[in-house]
């Protein structure tokens, strides 16, 4: 469908407001949108927190924060039409606040645009109204020092938590449903006693719309996580929510009418910094940073690479992540294999991999596009093109007069060819501490001490 017939056909988008209940030290969540009163939704979140919180949830600060996850999770919703108005009912916003949710819209949402083929440029292009009720400007506090981790599957939630709990810093896990088994896994391989289970439902309604061809897209996924995880730290007593964004997702993808497009949008330093700002002016005093933003991706699969007992049930492949394996074809397979390779060698790097990337040729046009200025980055969580070449670089330090494997060789023959220019890089990124981070003293040390 074309986005303007459907912005045409249904011009207002409505958050008409929320619903929370205690069942069982559950807490319910449901939210209501609709689009032009044609489509109605309810979204629904189960928050398993394991301890009595009633006497928590009668307060404005808490409506406040519930009130603000219905507006990150909104964006799952309006996107089916791109409707040109978003009329927030369920609360009000001031005009600093629609500013930074229109922010949030125009930039997290790039690759929804440039996917769609959607003209965001005009100055009318989206509007926002808000006139419901307005909550007292109150912050919400957490007494301690505690530490939750919000923890996917993948490599570097391992490395998160993993150091952190080392250190006796990692109070409590995180896990966001639908989720793997590996996110599970992880959380419990690493010792951390409490685990906090939050479960999202999707309104079949979106699904249904989507099988009829109404637009679909990447959201910002990460905002989502920080207000579930703002919830959580306030009702159960966290005051940290350390996530896991590193140095290396602040590269961009693609420029598209004159805007650079990041598919890592909401995990980049600068939303970080916007979204503290915004927590700290109108949410609450907790404290929310990214443990491993002074990293790149290479220097995190380098630690990762000393913790043996990840290597079976990490996964960080999307397409294969909910059967449980490594498709072995796409970006994310090919990233995080180049990434690993280098420390872990040709030998070890099967305990992760079922098989050596390097020996499927095929993948060569996957390469150029992980590599190649010329191509679009994959819109994937990957690592920048620099990282790429330099661990490409770097393997090649396994194969000691032998014959090279068919990608590796391609790679080698199409990029590889400045090895002083290599030699410098590699040590760069492997000895780099990037100052701009959101870190207290505490933690700098403990991460800083694994480079």
């Amino acid at each position: 469908m074309d986005y303007r017939d459907l912005r045409k056909k249904y011009p207002v988008f409505e958050y008409i407001g929320y619903h929370f209940q205690i069942e069982k030290n559950d807490l319910l969540i449901t939210y209501e949108y609709n689009i032009s009163k044609q489509f109605y939704f309810q979204h629904k979140l189960v928050f398993n927190l394991g301890e009595d919180v009633k006497s928590k949830i009668h307060n404005p600060v808490f409506e406040n924060m519930v009130f603000h996850l219905g507006l990150a999770e909104m964006f799952s919703y309006w996107k089916t039409t791109c409707s040109p108005v978003i009329d927030i009912k369920a609360a009000s916003l001031g005009r600093e606040q629609i500013d930074w949710w229109k922010d949030i819209l125009m930039n997290g949402m790039g690759q929804y645009f440039y996917e769609n083929k959607i003209d965001f440029t005009p100055k009318d292009f989206i509007e926002f109204t808000s006139f419901g009720k307005r909550f007292n400007g109150n912050l919400g506090q957490v007494e301690g020092d505690k530490t939750l981790v919000p923890v996917g599957g993948g490599k570097d939630s391992v490395v998160t938590l993993e150091t952190l709990a080392s250190s006796s810093l990692a109070d409590a896990v995180l896990i966001v449903y639908p989720a793997t088994q590996y996110s599970t896994r992880v959380a419990e391989k690493s010792g951390v006693k409490k685990i906090i289970k939050v479960s999202r439902k999707i309104d079949p309604e979106l699904l249904n719309l989507n099988s009829q061809g109404f637009l679909n897209g990447h959201i910002p996924y990460t905002n989502v996580l920080f207000f579930i995880s703002l919830v959580v730290a306030y009702l159960t007593g966290y005051k940290n929510i350390a996530f896991s964004n590193e140095k290396s997702s602040d590269e961009e993808n693609i420029e598209y009418l004159a805007k650079n497009v990041n598919h890592q949008y909401s995990k980049t330093f600068k939303f970080e910094n916007k979204l503290r700002e915004y927590n700290q002016k109108f949410l609450s005093k907790i404290d929310l940073f990214s443990f491993l933003r002074p990293l790149y991706d290479l220097q995190i699969a380098k630690i990762f690479s000393r913790h043996e007992k990840y290597f079976d049930i990490f996964r960080s492949c999307n397409v294969g992540q909910q059967a449980g394996v490594w498709c072995c074809d796409c970006p994310k397979c090919l990233s995080t294999f180049i990434l690993l390779f280098p420390f872990l060698g040709p030998k070890k790097i099967i305990k992760v991999f079922p098989h050596s990337l390097y020996e499927d040729e095929h993948l060569a046009s996957l390469l150029d596009d992980l590599v190649s200025e010329n191509k679009i980055k994959p819109f994937e969580c990957v690592g920048t093109r620099e990282e790429i070449k330099v661990g490409l670089f770097l393997s090649l330090r396994s194969y000691h007069g032998e014959e090279l494997p068919k990608l590796l060789e391609y790679a080698k023959r199409k990029y590889l060819e400045d090895t002083k220019y290599l030699e410098s890089k590699s040590k760069e990124i492997l000895l780099n501490w990037d100052d701009n981070n959101n870190l207290t003293p505490k933690f700098s040390k403990v991460i800083k001490n694994e480079i």
